[in-house]
């Protein structure tokens, strides 16, 4: 009896088990119906990154873009300035036959002026302090880079910045002064920033510089696999799939940032990823973008 019951036991695991299989697996012969993409080539941007902090009571510098001559100032020690507006006007160094044309310089914010460095007739240097703006809505965050990036990081240049007071706004902001490094020291930024909540002089914040673009592929996310070799892609070929192995970079909110292993003319799958097998019969079903 209990050998009976045991028999039909199995019978019906057996049973079950081969409806399962049924389901999952097509049967022998029949192509998978899969959908497929292809990988869109986006310009992809390095970024280097440092956590410095907002300077209390710091105060921005306006300085020299260039070696020249002062040849006029137009404000003093305490005059109140609106952004843009010209303070002094430069004459460039050059010669007779080839006059450079009067430099005028423009503070970045509505100030105060502090202090006056320079005094008219002065000849200047690039990067030699000119005016001192100080004021209730300046503040300037400091962030040490690495010396390597000298070359790389200029007054003017654009950066992000992020506060974790402020996780889901980060600010764009300008380098108006660089302090360059000493025998490999950090080279450090002053970054002027605009009045935003959620960035209280003294809170820590992150700087992120954009130092180069690369053209890279993109792919959906549901494309990519983890495998024992690691991320992998099913390229469609001739009606079937081959595994491709793929070095990934990063991910974007139109998807993953292949750095290797793939053609940007390849036909990959998106979907049933998981029921694929290298060399397998495939029936495209409809082209998907990223």
């Amino acid at each position: 009896m209990f050998s009976f019951r045991r028999r039909a036991a199995l019978a019906v695991l057996g049973a079950f088990l081969a409806a399962c299989s049924r389901h999952d697996t097509p049967a022998t012969g029949a192509p998978v119906v899969v959908d497929v993409g292809y990988p869109v080539a986006t310009q992809v941007a390095k970024m280097r990154s440092a956590v410095g902090d907002i300077e209390p009571g710091a105060s921005p510098v306006v300085i020299a873009p260039r070696a020249a001559v002062v040849r006029e100032i137009a404000v003093r020690t305490g005059s109140a300035v609106a952004r843009g507006q010209i303070v002094a006007t430069l004459r460039p160094t050059g010669t007779r036959q080839n006059p450079p044309k009067p430099l005028a310089i423009r503070v970045p914010v509505a100030a105060t002026v502090t202090r006056v460095f320079v005094s008219v007739g002065e000849r200047v240097r690039g990067g030699q302090r000119l005016f001192a703006l100080g004021g209730a809505s300046i503040r300037t965050a400091r962030a040490p880079f690495p010396a390597s990036l000298q070359t790389i990081l200029h007054e003017g240049q654009r950066v992000f910045v992020h506060s974790p007071l402020a996780p889901r706004t980060p600010l764009k902001a300008t380098i108006i002064r660089l302090t360059h490094p000493k025998k490999g020291n950090a080279i450090y930024a002053w970054i002027d920033l605009p009045p935003r909540r959620g960035f209280p002089v003294g809170s820590p914040l992150r700087v992120d510089v954009v130092t180069a673009t690369h053209t890279r592929l993109v792919i959906p996310r549901s494309a990519v696999s983890l495998r024992s070799p690691g991320a992998v892609v099913f390229v469609v070929r001739k009606g079937k799939v081959l595994e491709r192995r793929i070095t990934t970079a990063q991910t974007l909110p139109q998807g993953v940032v292949v750095r290797a292993g793939l053609r940007a003319q390849s036909e990959i799958v998106t979907h049933a990823q998981t029921r694929l097998t290298s060399g397998m019969r495939v029936h495209v079903e409809r082209p998907q973008g990223p």
